[in-house]
C-alpha cells in the first residue's frame, strides 16, 4: 500500500475519533451512538478484525488496530465502504 493510501486511511480514522469526542463534549452524544461504538469495538475485538493491517498500517500495541477498526465499524457500513473505496483507488 502506498504512502498516500496510508495517509488517507489515518485521516479518516482520526476524523471518526474526533467526531465521537466532539459529540461527547457537546453532550450531543446519545445512547444510540454509545451503543454503536461499544458494539463496533466489541465485535472487532472478539472476531479479531483489524482493517488497518489490511491497509498496511500495523501497530506495536496489541488491540489498537482492532479498537480503531471497531470505531470505523460503529460509524456504519457506508462509512467502512467509503473508506475501502477511497483507499482502493
Amino acid at each position: 500500500m502506498d504512502m498516500i493510501a496510508k495517509i488517507i486511511t489515518a485521516a479518516i480514522i482520526i476524523e471518526a475519533v474526533i467526531e465521537y469526542i466532539g459529540n461527547a463534549c457537546n453532550k450531543d452524544f446519545n445512547l444510540k451512538c454509545w451503543l454503536s461504538l461499544a458494539f463496533g469495538i466489541a465485535f472487532s475485538v472478539l472476531y479479531g478484525i483489524d482493517m488497518l493491517c489490511l491497509f498496511g498500517l500495523e501497530t506495536s500495541v496489541p488491540f489498537v488496530g482492532m479498537i480503531l477498526t471497531g470505531v470505523l465499524l460503529s460509524r456504519g457500513s457506508n462509512y467502512a465502504a467509503d473508506l475501502i473505496k477511497k483507499v482502493g483507488k
